[in-house]
């Protein structure tokens, strides 16, 4: 049973969230555009960490029990994951791109070698099933102190992977700085953010006259915390930086959102996790014929060839997707994670 809070959100947040994921897509699919390196695919992917936190797991934390978010999170996260990594590693191991070892093909398919995207993906599934010690940590706040005071104190979580990014530790397999956006989402969610406190929606009407500067502070605060990373010379400070033009930046985007922007974007919402998870594969086809029809490019037409990327994987994904709901409807409900049939 999800309480009055969630029914809340599927009112007022919910509603934009189709369209503020589909314009983080293209986004992921703009920097990818380029010709990467697998450390340069770490470079976007991060902002989604506010939204997925701060939708996904609003139902979690004001669930009557937590047993409930495990089913979901298997079907939605790990089965597609895996199912993904293992397709990509077979297509490497055909076309001789990827040793035939069991170490090889365990990191293939439990560590996205060969699907270099998913990196986000895979920390995504570890924060998930991380939810029940955070759940704990607000179950024992409440308990000590009032519901309202145990919500608050929930924010020595992000805090907390704050620090770690500032004195730069580590936690093996676990990105420091999307820990921090995933509880610093759930922080928001638990202080009401965009619900009354009756549980009732919050329109743009009832609210744009105070949050009427928000975008433009954001937008401020991601302008300045950039410059500081060009012009910061304290290591610590330069991460915190990185960290807060992100976080300024999602929330601007979804800010945007709020107001009607990117609203084409909801009818490509349930492809959405599908766009996401064949442009790196579709990139390298671009890339491919890029290089066999305009080897001697110059800067002009690899630009051009830049800002129609995200189009072309676009189209390519629709047309893709419109072929596997038709006519091969389980393939394709295994390669969309459920989330459309």
């Amino acid at each position: 049973m999800i309480c009055k809070e969630k029914r809340g959100l599927e009112t007022s947040l919910l509603s934009i969230f189709p369209q503020y994921s589909f314009l983080l897509s293209l986004l992921v699919v703009f920097v990818h555009s380029t010709h990467f390196s697998v450390e340069e695919l770490q470079s976007v992917a991060r902002l989604p960490f506010f939204e997925s936190s701060f939708l996904e797991k609003w139902e979690f934390f004001f669930s009557e029990f937590l047993g409930q978010v495990a089913v979901p999170g298997f079907f939605f996260y790990v089965l597609p994951y895996l199912f993904w990594n293992t397709g990509m590693t077979i297509l490497y191991l055909l076309f001789q791109k990827a040793d035939f070892s069991i170490h090889g093909i365990f990191e293939g398919i439990f560590l996205y070698r060969y699907q270099p995207v998913f990196w986000y993906f895979f920390q995504l599934i570890l924060l998930t099933y991380a939810c029940p010690f955070f759940a704990l940590g607000l179950s024992l706040f409440r308990k000590c102190f009032s519901s309202k005071i145990g919500n608050l104190l929930f924010g020595v979580f992000p805090l907390f992977f704050l620090g770690l990014v500032y004195f730069r530790l580590d936690i093996p397999y676990l990105n420091e700085d999307a820990a921090f956006y995933y509880s610093f989402g759930a922080y928001l969610a638990l202080l009401g953010f965009g619900i009354s406190e009756e549980g009732k929606s919050l329109s743009y009407e009832n609210t744009k006259k105070k949050s009427a500067f928000s975008p433009f502070l954001l937008l401020l605060s991601a302008l300045l915390c950039y410059g500081y990373t060009i012009l910061g010379k304290t290591i610590g400070l330069l991460l915190l930086a990185m960290v807060f033009y992100r976080i300024s930046t999602a929330v601007f985007l979804l800010l945007l959102c709020q107001r009607g922007f990117f609203a084409f974007g909801k009818k490509y919402a349930d492809h959405n996790f599908y766009l996401y998870a064949v442009h790196y594969l579709f990139l390298r086809l671009w890339f491919m014929l890029q290089k066999h029809f305009f080897p001697e490019a110059g800067e002009a037409l690899l630009f051009c060839f830049y800002s129609l990327s995200p189009i072309y994987c676009l189209l390519f994904s629709q047309a893709t997707a419109y072929l596997l709901q038709k006519y091969a409807n389980p393939l394709w409900r295994f390669l969309n994670g459920g989330r459309a049939s």
